[in-house]
């Protein structure tokens, strides 16, 4: 029940970046820290972790944050451009954030496969099985959270269509 409560904290934060019209690169990576600081307690339940491994393993998931946070503070930019891009959208700009979107996920993906085998090589696959499994598990959790806050374009143009 607990890690239900940290999720919906961490959706409540994750999301609350979405009501800015413009967000810093501070205030972005202020957001991005404070969603890292509970994703990594969630973690902590979803990957136990003892002794020496624990040491090894902890090492690597802040070397793993620490990597990721620019990858955070762009999906955050990309947000932004989205939601800016919806009054004017053409099929060069939706082409455009298309790319950058799946630039933005093959890097963190890119990244968590790395890390994954690291985590292997320093503690053990199990180990590593499950930080992928909870990374995966929250990093879908985060996305699902956001995009049920933001309509999708053609939802977006059928408002503006129904109320001129």
């Amino acid at each position: 029940m607990k890690i239900k409560n940290l999720l919906l904290a961490m959706f409540c934060i994750g999301t609350a970046f979405t009501s800015f019209a413009q967000t810093s690169d501070a205030e972005a990576e202020a957001i991005i820290n404070l969603l890292g600081v509970q994703k990594k307690e969630a973690v902590a339940k979803l990957v136990p972790v003892h002794g020496k491994d624990s040491i090894a393993f902890w090492k690597l998931y802040e070397e793993y944050h620490q990597k990721n946070l620019a990858t955070g503070k762009q999906r955050i930019k990309l947000y932004e451009q989205t939601a800016q891009a919806y009054n004017n959208m053409t099929p060069k700009i939706a082409d455009s954030l298309a790319t950058q979107y799946f630039a933005n996920r093959f890097g963190q993906e890119k990244s968590l496969e790395e890390y994954y085998k690291k985590i292997k090589a320093a503690t053990n696959a199990v180990i590593a099985f499950e930080f992928y499994q909870a990374e995966v598990y929250l990093l879908t959790q985060i996305r699902a959270s956001i995009m049920q806050q933001i309509p999708t374009y053609g939802q977006f143009a059928a408002i503006f269509k129904k109320n001129p």
